[in-house]
């Protein structure tokens, strides 16, 4: 069984279509990214899984149980982090064992030492008795965590788990999900690919509202390795390489370490090295693979959806 399917999802605002006719499938116990640019329609998806906005059209189950008929069943499965929430005045132990004795029928002791154990685990142990408005920013997005793991979800939904945040309060964020996700399923909403891929291994892209793809993340990886090559080149005018590489229809764009090309024949790439050393006395000092990223692919998916979209219209 999913632990989440939607079937024709859909949300309007008036004349606006947050999600349109959306139709995924998340299996059990995995980390399963759920991308998009901002404006995608991505916390909207994820408020009508929790109940806090009803469905236009569509519906959807999480663990087996309906979002429109049998919401008191789906909250009883689910926890949730939400991207913005004001910090409350509480200390940190004690309004975590109070909050999850609204919706628990278990008795207060047994929610606090599931408290203590949670606060234990995103590393927040020593500052339990802290006030949470008094926690920096990092703090704060992990004490949010625990308390969407309080109750034992089989379901855990975060949305932008880990914005606003430093890198390396990033990093701890994203390797806690990557631990939640071996005992239960975490649908992570995000915009940010390079994070998603470090700790999902199921992933769907939406765009305006509707499905782009929905993959295995070592399946996108096969795709982007047989569809593209990219390279790093260091020459003597990296500026003037990559214009002349985009006059002549390769993608490259300026990195750091030189310029970075993408291409799908690599003999065609070299040709246009060749080309750029005859023609504007580029010198080439360095020209390796090193593998196309998913990132590539997710704006290049995103473009097409896109450009579909502006042709459809057009047509009208």
């Amino acid at each position: 069984m999913a632990s989440i399917e939607t079937f024709d999802l859909t949300k309007r605002f008036s004349s606006l279509v947050a999600v349109d006719r959306l139709n995924i499938s998340v299996p059990e116990k995995c980390v399963f990214g759920f991308l998009g640019p901002n404006g995608a329609g991505k916390t909207t998806t994820v408020k009508m899984l929790v109940g806090l906005t009803p469905p236009s059209e569509g519906t959807a189950r999480v663990m087996g149980w309906d979002i429109r008929q049998e919401m008191e069943q789906v909250r009883n499965v689910v926890g949730f982090m939400p991207e913005y929430s004001p910090k409350p005045k509480e200390k940190a132990l004690s309004y975590l064992v109070t909050l999850a004795g609204f919706n628990s029928k278990r008795d207060k002791p047994s929610l606090k030492k599931q408290a203590e154990e949670l606060l234990e685990l995103v590393g927040l142990w020593e500052v339990r008795n802290k006030k949470v408005s008094k926690f920096s920013m990092g703090m704060f997005r992990k004490w949010l965590l625990a308390n969407a793991l309080m109750g034992d979800p089989e379901v855990v939904l975060l949305d932008e788990p880990t914005a606003n945040l430093d890198p390396v309060a990033r990093t701890e964020v994203i390797q806690l999900i990557k631990e939640i996700g071996r005992e239960r399923t975490v649908f992570l909403n995000s915009h940010v690919l390079p994070e998603v891929e470090k700790a999902a291994s199921h992933v769907a892209v939406i765009n305006k509202g509707r499905l782009v793809v929905q993959a295995e993340i070592a399946e996108l990886r096969k795709f982007v390795e047989k569809e593209s090559h990219s390279y790093l080149i260091r020459s003597s005018a990296n500026e003037e390489l990559a214009n002349f590489l985009r006059n002549a229809g390769v993608e490259a764009k300026i990195v750091e370490a030189g310029v970075e090309a993408l291409v799908r024949d690599p003999k065609e790439l070299w040709s246009r090295l060749v080309e750029a050393y005859h023609e504007k006395e580029v010198q080439i000092y360095e020209f390796k693979e090193t593998g196309a990223e998913l990132e590539d692919l997710f704006l290049k998916l995103i473009g097409e959806e896109n450009d579909a979209e502006n042709k459809t219209e057009s047509n009208y």
